[in-house]
């Protein structure tokens, strides 16, 4: 067999492995669902169906996360705009438009629609100002991983770490490898072990320990138990904060998404966990997080976020 047709061949193997695997946690995100959510019982497919047959509701809210980002489909789907509701209220709830340049003919677009809403907030201040230039007022919330209290996270866990071994805890979207470098100099650093979230092992094989069959209540559980974090995820990062966990957060390849963590950090006061290369971590360089102050200010942004949803609610 020629060295190419071998390369196919693990090559083949490896993506029947990696769909297996993403197959598996699709199961596990769809069990969440199901059990979590009330949902409809009409399945829709498109846009078309569900404005046909749009589902009676008095008030219509859409969010979070970054369902205006017009670099993924679904910042290109009317229904993420809602503009299948004929009547009831419409509200986003802490949507993301990530992806900071928007061009002219999608902000006229966008801004048509999102001028029939009742209440607007986003998730990242940079929303703000593109609701400025659209001429649409906006509100700086939340992500809605923080209106639950820790202890009502804590009901949905699943133990995962049956050793009960420090470790560090690693979730890296894209085989970073100056994620890689400064993993294992602060878990040599920390005396950790190093275990990975990755559905993808292969790009974190230095990893001690990988879990690539996880769902929600298992990807909160090994964040709550680990020592320290480090990741390029928002969610991650979040969860980070929620649990009083020492962190410490890496850019995206794709740099236009990077303003999400970067408006999460600068919201708690905290751009200093944002790394560039391994260099940046030199033993006890980073200064320690005060969750003290973190709460009181978690405290005030929680308060404006339930504010909103109260008056956004109840005002006519």
């Amino acid at each position: 067999m020629s060295r190419y047709a071998l390369t196919r061949v693990v090559y083949r193997i490896l993506k029947f492995l990696q769909r297996q695997t993403t197959l598996a946690n699709k199961r596990l995100f769809d069990n969440f669902t199901h059990h979590m959510l009330h949902e409809t019982t009409q399945l829709y497919h498109t846009f078309d169906e569900l404005q046909k047959n749009p589902p009676e509701a008095d008030v219509y809210i859409v969010g979070s996360d970054q369902i205006w980002n017009i670099f993924y489909e679904a910042g290109r789907d009317p229904v993420f705009y809602l503009e299948f509701v004929d009547s009831g209220k419409r509200i986003s709830y802490a949507a993301s438009f990530s992806y900071i340049d928007i061009d002219e003919e999608n902000c006229e677009r966008i801004a048509r629609s999102l001028s029939k809403f009742d209440a607007v907030s986003v998730r990242e201040y940079h929303g703000i100002d593109i609701l400025r230039t659209m001429g649409i007022d906006g509100t700086w919330v939340l992500d809605p991983v923080f209106l639950l209290s820790v202890d009502e996270w804590k009901k949905l866990m699943k133990p995962m770490n049956e050793t009960n071994e420090p470790y560090l805890l690693i979730y890296d979207f894209e085989g970073n490898n100056e994620l890689k470098n400064f993993a294992i100099k602060y878990a040599k650093d920390k005396g950790l072990k190093m275990y990975s979230i990755s559905d993808r092992a292969y790009q974190t094989r230095y990893a001690d320990k990988h879990f690539t069959k996880t769902g929600p209540c298992e990807f909160i559980s090994l964040i709550y138990h680990c020592s320290a974090f480090v990741s390029n995820s928002f969610h991650g990062t979040a969860f980070s904060i929620m649990f009083h966990k020492p962190f410490y957060v890496f850019g995206r390849n794709r740099h236009k998404v990077n303003s999400r963590m970067e408006s999460l950090l600068s919201m708690f006061e905290l751009s200093n966990r944002y790394i560039h290369s391994a260099g940046d971590y030199i033993g006890e360089q980073i200064s320690e997080i005060d969750w003290v102050k973190i709460e009181s200010m978690k405290s005030r942004f929680l308060n404006r976020s339930e504010t909103f949803i109260q008056m956004a609610l109840t005002e006519s």
